[in-house]
């Protein structure tokens, strides 16, 4: 499953892999809310061409999807925010071992 992968990935190494070898993020330098408001005004839109009550069982349905996925996702960023805690505590304390950290 991908999001077993997500966990696997999540140590200090993976991180600074990602960052110097892998993409970077897409420049954007809209607000949260502007990047949240666009694509749903949009879907919006394209609802109200099927259907134009205001209380559409499309719109409630994305809404439900949306809110799920949201959950689920923070979910697995703080887990993975974790375990990225865990394995900084781990590598801090092998150096502390070995006497190269103050």
């Amino acid at each position: 499953m991908y999001v077993d992968k997500i966990f696997e990935r999540a140590t200090i190494r993976g991180i600074a892999d990602y960052l110097l070898f892998g993409l970077g993020p897409d420049e954007d330098d809209r607000s949260y809310e502007e990047r949240l408001d666009e694509p749903y005004i949009r879907f919006e839109k394209a609802v109200e061409k099927y259907d134009k009550s205001k209380t559409s069982e499309l719109l409630d349905l994305c809404n439900e999807v949306s809110s799920e996925t949201a959950s689920v996702y923070m979910e697995i960023g703080l887990q993975a925010g974790i375990l990225l805690m865990a394995d900084v505590v781990k590598n801090i304390s092998r150096e502390k071992s070995k006497g190269t950290v103050d």
